[in-house]
């Protein structure tokens, strides 16, 4: 009885001290690439310069995009793949130039069309290497309609299995044979639609689930009325032999499950979803900018499979007031590796307040010019004041509130981007295909492999700062812990490399970027000269940390 008191007063005092710290764990970094790594596929000694959100599989396998480029050299886009355990080398998966994969029978000066850009992030299976990828590229496919020669595809999602591209979904479902009747890629067309529907765009990232399938959101123009469809599909991309079709799994034309009897309410609204274990999470509303029902869905990986109601627009927010409903749902949901628990953002009530959004200075030329263009002065937006991360754990049915807004000094979760097609940019376009605009995004990773606690990283600005943080164990959990923060976290701490006296400048996770024990995140890191404030120094790169929910019971405190 002694001892186990002593256990509990030891524990308690550990826990203590973490959160007087405010330091998750004190996580001990390691370097999956940065500024000094040469970019494999790019000019000869160019570095890689920025990065996007990574992803990590169980076994600790890095995937990311990014860029690089060397004195006067064009500026080169790849997705990348490094070995983390044990330690290997950078490798490129796809660059900028590099051949779209077959169906490509389209050549430009000689050369089959390639890769223009790599839009989303890449994701990776938390069981397997399986990879997947979004890529815009020249139109690949050069066929005859009637006597007009037609090209067609400019966008895909593309896998590695065995890290070999191959086409996983593409705009080539209506191509046809010299004979005008007989589909060229008929398991590329759009399932539950008129015959020889193709999609328009594939936008978000793709999920990669089970060792082969893809899971994806698409877009297309409906051949029937010429209206926008959405929906949610799926395709193995390790079978070869028969060509396995685009299954659907919801649409457009799937009627909401969780709307009052008799109600003939359709999706007019998916996100990209994600998969896991057989299983696939996605978001699904009526209306995108201001839903009245939907909420988040879980399906098997089959053919339009029956739909489980997760969270619903219009239930009761757990942690709150009797009453007190969702009222918008998040995008991106953070899955566990078997799939039983899934993190998600959403907020409720009606009170907002303003936030002024100015055009990148960073990034694609062209989208920045569009920008300001159409919002020389910025844009004011709407953001609601009450928001909040949660978890979903399947086992119990149950819903957890991990973090809000107006606690813990948290003021916002969602962070704006300006992204899509600038006019006239990226030569011949698909129907459907969007124009830039600002789009709202909430970022955060689950880590909890069965029977755990769980805890939660999620991207937040606090007492004015933006930052990671860190909630261990999403049912009654540790008080919030600061993983990485900007202008308060040392750079050096992170990363040797990182310039004397720096501080980190910026912060990204992503939904897969918390698994197997290690959290991947991208981290920039500034040092400005006290005197001349026009004299800096920047750093940046992929780091990646072990984590342990066991650690402060070992040493003797379990006893």
């Amino acid at each position: 009885m002694n001892t186990i008191k002593r256990s509990a007063i030891s524990a308690a005092l550990v826990l203590a001290l973490f959160a007087s710290q405010g330091i998750a764990q004190q996580l001990t970094w390691s370097v999956g690439v940065n500024n000094s790594d040469i970019a494999p596929g790019g000019a000869p000694a160019a570095t890689f310069k920025s990065y996007n959100q990574p992803a990590i599989n169980n076994a600790g396998v890095l995937v990311f995009r990014a860029r690089s480029s060397e004195g006067s050299a064009q500026q080169v886009d790849g997705i990348y793949q490094r070995n983390l355990v044990p330690p290997g080398p950078i490798i490129k998966l796809l660059t900028r130039g590099d051949a779209v994969p077959s169906p490509n029978n389209t050549l430009y000066t000689g050369i089959p069309a390639g890769f223009m850009e790599f839009p989303s992030t890449p994701r990776i299976d938390a069981t397997s290497n399986l990879v997947a990828t979004r890529g815009q590229h020249q139109p690949t496919w050069t066929y005859m309609l009637g006597t007009t020669e037609t090209r067609i595809g400019t966008s895909g999602i593309y896998a590695f299995p065995a890290g070999v591209p191959v086409t996983g979904a593409s705009l080539l479902g209506s191509a046809v044979e010299l004979d005008q009747f007989t589909l060229s890629f008929p398991w590329f067309s759009v399932p539950g639609a008129l015959l020889g529907q193709r999609f328009d765009q594939f936008p978000g990232s793709a999920a990669v689930a089970d060792g082969r399938y893809i899971v994806y959101k698409g877009n297309y123009t409906d051949l029937a009325d010429g209206l926008g469809r959405t929906g949610i599909y799926f395709r193995d991309v390790v079978t070869t032999m028969p060509i396995p079709y685009t299954g659907l799994v919801a649409s457009s034309n799937t009627l909401i499950p969780n709307q009052p009897a008799g109600g003939t309410t359709t999706f007019g609204s998916t996100a990209p979803p994600s998969a896991a274990n057989g299983f696939v999470y996605f978001t699904g509303l009526d209306i995108e900018e201001a839903p009245t029902m939907g909420g988040i869905y879980r399906a098997p990986i089959a053919s339009t499979p029956p739909l489980q109601v997760v969270v619903s627009i219009g239930g009761q927010v757990p942690g709150e007031a009797a009453g007190v409903v969702f009222r918008t749902m998040g995008e991106a949901l953070s899955l566990n590796a078997d799939g039983s628990r899934m993190a998600f953002w959403a907020s409720w009530g009606t009170e907002m307040f303003q936030k002024t959004l100015l055009c990148p200075v960073d990034g694609n030329p062209d989208i920045i010019a569009y920008c300001n263009l159409i919002h020389p002065t910025g844009l004011v937006v709407n953001v609601p004041v009450n928001q909040g991360f949660f978890v979903y754990d399947l086992n119990s049915n149950t819903t957890h509130r991990v973090a809000r807004t107006l606690e813990d000094g948290v003021e916002d979760f969602m962070f704006w981007g300006f992204s899509g097609r600038a006019p006239g940019a990226g030569g011949t376009i698909e129907p459907g295909t969007e124009l830039a605009r600002w789009r709202a995004g909430t970022f955060a990773a689950l880590h909890s492999p069965p029977g755990s606690r769980g805890q939660v990283v999620f991207k937040a600005k606090r007492n004015a700062l933006d930052g990671l943080y860190m909630r261990d164990g999403v049912v009654n959990g540790s008080p919030l812990q600061t993983v990485a923060e900007v202008s308060t976290t040392n750079g050096t701490l992170i990363d040797p490399l990182a310039p004397a006296g720096s501080f980190v400048s910026a912060v990204g996770i992503e939904r897969d970027g918390f698994r197997g024990g290690r959290l991947a995140v991208t981290l920039s890191m500034l040092w400005v000269d006290p005197v001349d404030p026009e004299n800096t120094l920047g750093w940046a790169g992929i780091y990646v940390a072990p984590y342990d929910e066991d650690a402060l019971f070992r040493n003797g405190f379990e006893g």
